[in-house]
């Protein structure tokens, strides 16, 4: 059993403190140095590659369960709408968690879409908003618990069957670039519905929907709309993106759709919420993947340069990589409880997970390959969403930058950033031995000798009396000048000291942030978030759409700055907050190849006549100003052509320099 000096223990844990700066609070310090038996240069060390003294995994690869578990039920052919789908305003089916785990348990089925105005009484909830004011979120955790809990509830009291006015028609028109939100009537659903809500505002993702086609059967002229397996899958969110693309409506029902993916349904919060998009999403893009690729091969053409969903990775060996893997999920495990900052942040945790070096080189994981999209499942642990009873209201949000450079974790930069972290080590042991010399100068033999000087030259000031004898005056005088003296010479020290260790601490932490390492820029394209409770309200995602943030959250749609996208902390007093992160490689032209995308002509012809019968049903003076196309689409563009407008555009475009 290792018996601590818990005294000694407190000093080595300031030490470390102190020598981390802000970058580590004392309980991460503290565990670090328990896991090293207090050993402070070993522990430094391994906080320097973001040791946090908890048991990490590097990333694991999707199961092949979630993979290939995929079910296609069989379903009748779609029947494509005539009308557009008007779904703003109606009545939440979320409740209270009792009343929600009753009825996700029972076999819901939906009757057919009904295409035109809502019936369904107006949502007072509802707004579009132009701008988002700063808040000060800390200040605010007891009120937005207050209010998070009062919206789990306040759907107990509203009857389906109430005759209500329904909402006004006028106010579901799309208007100044607003983006599209996905609500299914199922509120089981409604994690699914926002995955494939976000993936849409994923610029390479959307780009690759848009030139894909459904297999053609050998010897038809041309494609049936499919019925099954991954085509159905692909038809669906191709309906679904296109609309989403073109409609003149802000928000777009997708109940008919469902069917053609795999969804587990969220039943209560003992299944949170990221686990389950965990699962979704991995069986998704899996099957994206592989189609697309297919696609390629049956075309004739040579597949893309670069994954767009799964990157390529395994344990660093030198001259070779050992046990490669593929994944398109990468798990953060973090600390809701935590109030470090950048000890709890994505790139610290990244290199918390791959690269080890101190302790043993051969396990330091790199990407061998990487992709277009990179998705970061934030990992809580499960009771966080079952003890809501207790309010952190101490907890800072997990830092997720608006840009991030993968550079240093790639096969290819090994040798360049671990020279980059022999050196950071170098000078963070610098910055030890002047903390080392600045303790010497406050410090002896456990007392503080500055308090103590302090305390000595009141006395002389203050105290000390002269008796009235002169001689013993002028000795009191110049014994305070000569302490005054000293204690200024010291405390000059100790200032130059610091400013030394802040300048070192600011370059060290700088090294890996250089030219060489900032080739392969990634950008956050959207968050996924939950305030902690259970329903469809309290499951909200920020989209980054032509530059502009904007917060979708059931039948809102708010325009947001990006400090309130990465400043939230909503959810974090109940262990909840942000749990999925998607991220896509960064392209200066992107919206400009976004515009006018090749989607196929069956579901642009169906989009036209739903904005047709939409229009048609506004008061004339809100559409006098909207040109509307009506004339039929041109012929299918085919997948040979989509891909000379895109992915063989995109294998000229090299790497990122910017």
């Amino acid at each position: 059993m290792l018996m601590i000096d818990e005294a000694r223990e407190a000093e080595n844990v300031k030490l470390l403190t102190d020598m981390m700066g802000d970058h580590v609070d004392r309980e991460v310090a503290q565990r670090v140095l328990r896991k090293y038996e207090g050993d402070v240069e070993k522990a430094a060390s391994a906080m320097l590659e973001g040791e946090r003294g908890e048991d990490n995994q590097l990333w694991r690869s999707v199961s092949q369960m979630d993979v290939v578990s995929q079910k296609q039920p069989s379903v009748p052919s779609i029947v494509r709408p005539n009308t557009p789908v008007v779904d703003l305003t109606g009545v939440d089916d979320d409740s209270d968690l009792q009343r929600a785990m009753k009825e996700s348990m029972s076999m819901i089925q939906q009757p057919a879409p009904v295409f035109g105005p809502s019936e369904r009484p107006p949502d007072p909830n509802w707004a579009m908003v132009q701008s988002n004011p700063e808040s000060n979120h800390d200040a605010n955790y007891l009120q937005n618990l207050e209010r998070a809990i009062e919206a789990s509830l306040e759907h107990n009291n509203v009857n389906d069957s109430d005759a209500l006015e329904p909402f006004p028609i006028e106010q579901q028109l799309r208007r100044d670039g607003c983006p599209v939100v996905l609500r299914p009537s199922i509120h089981t659903m409604c994690y699914a519905a926002a995955i494939l809500q976000g993936l849409f505002y994923v610029p390479q993702v959307r780009e690759r929907m848009a030139s894909w086609r459904p297999t053609v059967t050998p010897g038809m002229a041309e494609v049936n709309v499919p019925t099954s397996g991954a085509d159905f899958t692909l038809w669906a969110l191709s309906e679904i993106f296109t609309h989403m693309d073109l409609a003149r409506l802000c928000d777009l029902n997708v109940d008919k759709h469902l069917c053609a993916f795999d969804i587990e349904p969220w039943t209560s919060l003992a299944n949170p919420p990221g686990e389950l998009s965990r699962k979704f999403y991995a069986r998704l893009v899996a099957i994206l993947e592989k189609s697309f690729v297919d696609q390629f091969v049956l075309c004739g053409q040579p597949p893309p340069n670069s994954r767009l969903f799964h990157f390529l990775y395994g344990d660093n060996a030198g001259d070779h990589i050992q046990v490669q893997q593929e994944t398109s999920l990468v798990p953060i495990d973090i600390n809701p409880g935590n109030s470090g900052s950048d000890a709890n942040d994505l790139i610290g945790r990244l290199s918390a997970q791959l690269s080890k070096p101190q302790d043993a080189p051969e396990k330091q994981s790199v990407i061998v390959e990487p992709s277009e999209v990179v998705a970061f499942q934030l990992s809580k642990p499960s009771s966080s969403y079952l003890n809501s009873t207790g309010i952190n209201t101490t907890a800072k949000p997990f830092v997720y930058p608006r840009s991030i450079y993968l550079d240093q974790f790639l096969k290819e930069n090994v040798e360049f950033a671990e020279a980059k972290r022999r050196q950071q080590h170098e000078m963070f042991s610098d910055v030890q031995k002047l903390i080392l010399h600045k303790k010497s100068m406050t410090h002896f033999n456990g007392k503080d000798t500055l308090k103590d000087l302090r305390s000595t030259i009141y006395y002389y000031e203050r105290v000390a009396d002269d008796k009235g004898d002169p001689e013993r005056a002028s000795s009191i005088k110049i014994t305070t000048e000569k302490l005054k003296s000293i204690l200024e010479a010291v405390e000059l020290e100790i200032k130059a000291t610091d400013q030394m260790i802040h300048r070192m601490r600011e370059e060290a932490l700088a090294l890996l942030d250089c030219p060489e390492l900032k080739q392969v820029r990634y950008d956050l394209r959207v968050v996924f978030m939950h305030d902690g409770l259970y329903g469809r309200k309290h499951l909200y995602c920020y989209v980054r759409d032509k530059g502009q943030w904007w917060k979708i959250a059931d039948s809102l749609i708010e325009q947001v700055t990006e400090e309130s996208v990465q400043g939230d902390t909503t959810g974090l007093h109940l262990g909840a907050g942000p749990y999925l992160l998607l991220y896509s490689r960064y392209r200066p032209d992107e919206n400009e190849r976004l515009t006018s995308l090749p989607w196929p002509r069956e579901i642009k012809d169906d989009v036209k006549e739903c904005n047709k019968a939409f229009l048609a049903q506004l008061p004339q003076e809100l559409v006098k100003d909207i040109k509307e196309d009506h004339s039929p689409s041109p012929p299918n563009v085919t997948f040979q052509q989509t891909v000379q407008l895109t992915d063989l555009e995109r294998r000229n475009d090299g790497m990122d320099t910017s």
